[in-house]
């Protein structure tokens, strides 16, 4: 081989100008291909979640814990794509993006559920405590142990009959209806980093939130999700460099080779 080298250095230096072209340009076609292989799985791996996601269905069961877990896969696709003419949505699915869209005006928003929830009673006979009070006519019932349901009723105007029974109550229907809107979004503070932010709304005003706490993996930075122009620019070199580099290095020989021939 070294013979060859020599042979061609001596004979011809176009050839081996040439050759070294070819190596160049042979190692970016393979990169260039590679990516573009990435790329379209990545891209056939979205389309095929998007149409999962977009016709399922909830599904509900119990944990470890006895708690009723409701699940269903998430939408992953921007919201111009989820507005595309050939994208069926439900009202509910509709309503999820008109609220993002509508979000993203403010904040970026990272992930987001709507949820639609009802808070049923069904027939519940009160078993709790029963104050009467015959000077006022009232009665009183008050449930204060039950851990998944708390109240106190209080009726006006009325006596046991006869007078030393006990009241009873019966619950026959009672329904608070909920939208309940979640989001994830970076605040705009480039300060900090842009620290991610967890908000949450119910359009039930019966519905109050104490307290609200929220974990993201530390690899959902906005720099690398959402990066701005210049970001963009140095996360394509960073992921680009070797190219970069062989191009730069075929204009240094290809420069130096010229220089050689015309020498």
């Amino acid at each position: 081989m070294k013979g060859i080298l020599e042979f061609l250095a001596k004979k011809n230096r176009w050839a081996v100008a040439l050759l070294i072209i070819l190596v160049l340009f042979g190692s970016i076609y393979v990169k260039v291909q590679h990516n573009i292989a990435i790329n379209f799985k990545n891209k056939y791996n979205s389309e095929v979640k998007l149409r999962n996601a977009l016709t399922d269905t909830i599904t509900t069961y119990k944990n470890k814990e006895g708690e009723w877990v409701s699940e269903k896969l998430t939408l992953q696709a921007s919201i111009g794509e989820l507005e595309n003419d050939k994208i069926t949505l439900t009202k509910d699915q509709q309503r999820l993006v008109d609220r993002v869209r509508e979000a993203n005006k403010h904040n970026e928003v990272i992930t987001a559920a709507l949820i639609r929830a009802n808070f049923v009673i069904d027939s519940i006979m009160h078993g709790g405590l029963v104050l009467v009070d015959t000077t006022n006519k009232t009665v009183e019932f008050i449930e204060s142990n039950d851990s998944s349901l708390r109240y106190n009723f209080k009726a006006f105007g009325v006596l046991p009959y006869p007078i030393d029974t006990k009241p009873s109550l019966l619950i026959r229907n009672l329904t608070l209806p909920n939208e309940q809107f979640i989001k994830f979004f970076w605040q705009d503070n480039k300060k900090e980093g842009y620290p991610i932010a967890f908000s949450v709304s119910n359009s039930n005003k019966y519905v109050k939130i104490y307290d609200v706490n929220s974990y993201a993996i530390p690899t959902i930075q906005k720099e690398i999700l959402d990066p701005n122009g210049w970001e963009k620019v140095m996360q394509w070199l960073n992921k680009n460099g070797k190219i970069v580099g062989y191009v730069a290095g075929g204009v240094v020989v290809g420069a130096g080779g010229t220089y050689l021939l015309m020498k």
